[in-house]
């Protein structure tokens, strides 16, 4: 399912590997995901909703998304999830039963463990403080790595760059050195990004493993990071 950045065609990335329906906080129905992905002309894609331990309703979920699936031939649909770090140690927000049933499982760093405190406890104006913070998403993400049973690292550094701007690049390296090692897919996306030509820059040199993912909402954000790839690399 997924290439090495060098070994990317045009067909590889013409892909959607994040994608939410209203089931959880998207806006729009499975059909309707699915005929704007055909609309966009996208060759696969991936329904990976939110989901916790808890969860009680993937199976229904599952079925629906295989029953819609059917309606568009042209398109290779992949049933999968989003579950969110719960420590350093790769505790994942997944039950068993939910990732028996996915084809694609990503792994996403959303909240910090209540012993790193609030995100707004962290200062903007405190370059040390900003660099922990940036530290503690490093460490849950390499917790991820090392030990949860993930194919994708779902935006990382998606939560810093959405506070402090650009994620510092020794620990993204830090990261994309550790998918290789585990053989997980690093995440382009084109919703957290913020210094994409930077990313790609680290891509080019380090070769991971890459997902292509424009973390859907609503409809107008699929094939997005499909977009912005051929963009940048076209350059």
């Amino acid at each position: 399912m997924f290439k090495h950045f060098h070994d990317l065609t045009p067909d590889d990335i013409n892909v959607e590997f994040q994608t939410h329906t209203n089931q959880t906080d998207g806006h729009n129905s499975i059909r309707e995901v699915l005929q704007r992905a055909h609309e966009r002309g996208l060759r696969a894609i991936a329904f990976t909703e939110h989901v916790r331990r808890s969860t009680d309703w993937f199976a229904g979920f599952a079925q629906a998304v295989r029953a819609e699936a059917a309606h568009f031939p042209d398109l290779t649909v992949y049933v999968g999830c989003e579950a969110k770090a719960l420590n350093v140690a790769g505790g994942l927000d997944v039950s068993d039963e939910v990732r028996d049933q996915c084809e694609i499982v990503l792994g996403s760093v959303h909240t910090f463990p209540k012993k790193f405190g609030k995100f707004d406890d962290y200062d903007k104006n405190d370059p040390q403080q900003v660099r922990r913070f940036a530290e503690i998403e490093c460490e849950l993400a390499l917790g991820l790595l090392k030990y949860a049973p993930i194919h994708v690292l779902a935006h990382p550094g998606g939560m810093y760059q959405r506070r402090f701007g650009a994620f510092p690049s020794d620990l993204f390296r830090e990261m994309m050195l550790a998918t290789r090692v585990q053989n997980v897919a690093i995440e382009i996306s084109s919703s957290y990004l913020v210094d994409v030509p930077a990313f790609l820059a680290l891509c080019a040199e380090l070769n991971p493993l890459v997902s292509i993912g424009s973390d859907v909402h609503e409809l107008d954000h699929v094939a997005k990071c499909r977009d912005m790839v051929n963009y940048e690399l076209r350059k």
